[in-house]
């Protein structure tokens, strides 16, 4: 009688060891589980921070009388003036009274080149800013002239003017009248009847 009430007795123990066995199993596997999703669920945050911040900055290039000219890196819908404060300020030589346009929002690979004074070669105290830059014959020099200039041109509204000045901001000057037909919208009509009133020079 013994005997068998200490088996009874064994097979209890064995089956409550398996039993507390099996639930310390099941509670690991479950710790486990909740952090790998909590270590998923890190990792995607990261990414999603990572990639806001990348589509979150644009990338632009400044030369011309600029203290600091070279390509830098900006928040998205930052303005012409913030690049020019963080590529430290225009030189003395700056044009001040040109086209460039202080307010206008940058987009990503923008090129921005500020002018220089010309100074007069008979005065050298006399200094001639682009936006006055008008010839004896009433020309206009495209690479010079403002937007009021451009827009009493023929067959050259306030939005075409303003393409030309953008155009000549992002790719440098122009070297032909011809070179007016790459901005779209300017064929050769327009270009006859542009040949006797703009000059480059």
């Amino acid at each position: 009688m013994k005997t068998k009430q200490k088996i009874i007795g064994s097979i209890v123990i064995v089956v409550l060891l398996a039993a507390f066995l099996i639930i310390g199993f099941v509670n690991s596997k479950a710790k486990t589980h909740k952090l790998n999703e909590d270590d998923i669920f890190v990792e995607s945050i990261e990414k999603n921070e990572a990639k806001t911040d990348n589509s979150s900055m644009i990338t632009v290039c400044i030369k011309g009388e600029i203290k600091k000219p070279g390509v830098y890196k900006l928040k998205s819908g930052s303005i012409v003036d913030d690049l020019i404060k963080l590529s430290g300020g225009l030189t003395e030589d700056a044009n001040l009274n040109s086209k460039l346009n202080l307010a206008r929002k940058l987009k990503d690979e923008d090129y921005i080149y500020v002018e220089k004074k010309i100074e007069t070669a008979n005065n050298g105290a006399s200094v001639q800013t682009a936006s006055q830059n008008v010839q004896e014959n009433d020309k206009i020099d495209i690479n010079t002239a403002t937007l009021e200039q451009l827009d009493k041109l023929p067959g050259v509204g306030p939005s075409t003017a303003q393409k030309i000045i953008d155009y000549r901001e992002k790719h440098g000057n122009y070297n032909s009248i011809e070179d007016l037909k790459k901005l779209g919208g300017i064929g050769d009509k327009t270009i006859d009847k542009l040949r006797d009133k703009v000059d480059i020079r």
